[in-house]
């Protein structure tokens, strides 16, 4: 788990071919000078971690999420797999009084899209996410930072709004201090680089000892006499990965990027590009909100679908990398991939036009798992069946299209039947043509997945 989790200290997290990949730049090459005097104009995240990756993709939800005019999240995406940011419209860091705390709007949306995604629909009845702000942080609070994030910032929710005489700043003004200061790019490079995005020109304030603090599933404890420092990485909070400002901000909104399953499990869906990652996980939240889907693999595969048939653009060489499904049941951590062949079928917008047609899942999952021959079988016996009268089908063949289709616009009649197998007969077609026609024994004849 820990292996897939972070890149070996030292190593750059980046596919191959990012500039700076290898060893680092004395200056990070993520940050752009505008030309203004040396002030930073523009801040380049790149794909690193699956960790690292569900905080920007949760990052960019909340900046979604404050509906500014000027804030375009599509247009920080970009082709090359990055987020480039060239700068923050001053709207998103204006303050509002949250029960004697001035609040900006980005730490604002950040409660408020934590509370829809953590609370239950009970502890959320009878409060206004937009007006009753003050509650909506208040509730959401102790569930941030005594379980996801627990020790990041004090879970006492007696001191969210007010002061002490010790420490006379409330909890909430130092997280909106915090998180403004951590998304603010600066010019002059520190003397440490960060282990997460290998940056130099960012700040090393608070909690820079990557622990449990930033990753119940991943992190250290914060002594041995608490639990057990991750010790494969020498990650212990003396000696751990050294970790920025602005990277602990987004990992503290990876929950966000998280899809909560009807198991209670949650995923996300990795790549190496924050343009295919960001498309995936809106089209899986709105698949997953209308079918009943059984499977994780079945998930990615019905979002790659989706993908090819409403985007209608090639992601490049990004689609030719792994696409992974991170799944989190507990504190254990799997992952789900599918074959590059299959990832290649499923993008082909052909064949995603054909497979969403079919509309069976049975189907799909003879793609899945390339039993790409069983698709000619099934048409082959269906169309055997449709060219008898219906009348005439005995018990074995209705249990078999019962079996194997269950749609009814695709049985309902010995024509509609006929079109499905005619269906399926294109979808082989087309298949094989992806894979460049058969060569000998038909391909899919093989069981299992490699």
């Amino acid at each position: 788990m820990f292996q897939r989790a972070f890149p070996a200290p030292g190593g750059s997290g980046r596919p191959p071919g990012y500039p700076g990949s290898g060893s680092w730049p004395a200056t990070f090459p993520g940050f752009r000078d505008g030309g203004g005097g040396g002030r930073v104009k523009e801040i380049v995240l790149y794909p690193g971690n699956w960790l690292y990756n569900a905080g920007i993709v949760g990052f960019l939800r909340v900046l979604e999420a404050t509906r500014l005019p000027g804030l375009d999240v599509q247009s920080f995406l970009s082709s090359d797999g990055t987020v480039k940011i060239s700068d923050f419209p001053d709207s998103l860091f204006e303050k509002e009084n949250v029960d004697g705390v001035p609040l900006s709007l980005f730490s604002r949306c950040f409660f408020q899209e934590s509370w829809d995604l953590l609370l239950s629909e009970e502890k959320k009845r009878g409060i206004d996410r937009e007006r009753d702000i003050a509650k909506v942080i208040q509730g959401i609070w102790g569930v941030l930072f005594n379980v996801y994030y627990r020790g990041f910032f004090s879970a006492d929710t007696n001191k969210i709004f007010i002061g002490t005489k010790k420490d006379p700043k409330p909890l909430l003004q130092k997280f909106d201090e915090f998180a403004i200061k951590a998304i603010t790019p600066v010019p002059a490079p520190s003397e440490a680089s960060c282990s997460f995005c290998g940056d130099a020109c960012v700040t090393f304030d608070y909690k820079n000892r990557f622990s449990c603090e930033h990753s119940q599933l991943l992190g250290s404890s914060a002594s041995t006499e608490k639990g057990m420092p991750n010790s494969f990485w020498g990650n212990n909070i003396q000696h751990g990965l050294p970790i920025c400002d602005r990277c602990s901000f987004m990992l503290l909104c990876s929950h966000l990027a998280l899809i909560v399953l009807a198991d209670g499990s949650r995923i996300f869906l990795n790549a190496p590009s924050f343009q295919v990652m960001w498309y995936l996980h809106r089209l899986v939240r709105e698949i997953y909100a209308r079918e009943n889907i059984a499977s994780v693999r079945e998930i990615l595969g019905m979002s790659l679908i989706e993908l090819a048939l409403r985007l209608g653009v090639q992601f490049g060489v990004w689609t030719e990398m792994n696409i992974e499904v991170v799944s989190i049941r507990g504190k254990e951590v799997s992952f789900c991939s599918l074959p590059y062949e299959v990832t290649r079928l499923l993008l082909d917008r052909g064949i995603a036009s054909s497979l969403s047609e079919v509309g069976e899942m049975s189907v799909l999952r003879m793609v899945l798992d390339r039993q790409f021959a069983q698709i000619l079988q099934l048409g082959e016996r269906l169309l055997a069946i449709a060219l008898r009268p219906k009348g005439e089908w005995g018990k074995q063949e209705k249990q078999y299209i019962n079996d194997n289709i269950h749609l009814e616009r695709n049985k309902e009649s010995g024509a509609k039947l006929m079109d499905f197998a005619a269906r399926l007969f294109s979808l082989y077609a087309l298949v094989q043509e992806k894979l460049g026609g058969d060569r000998g024994e038909p391909r899919g004849t093989t069981a299992g997945v490699s």
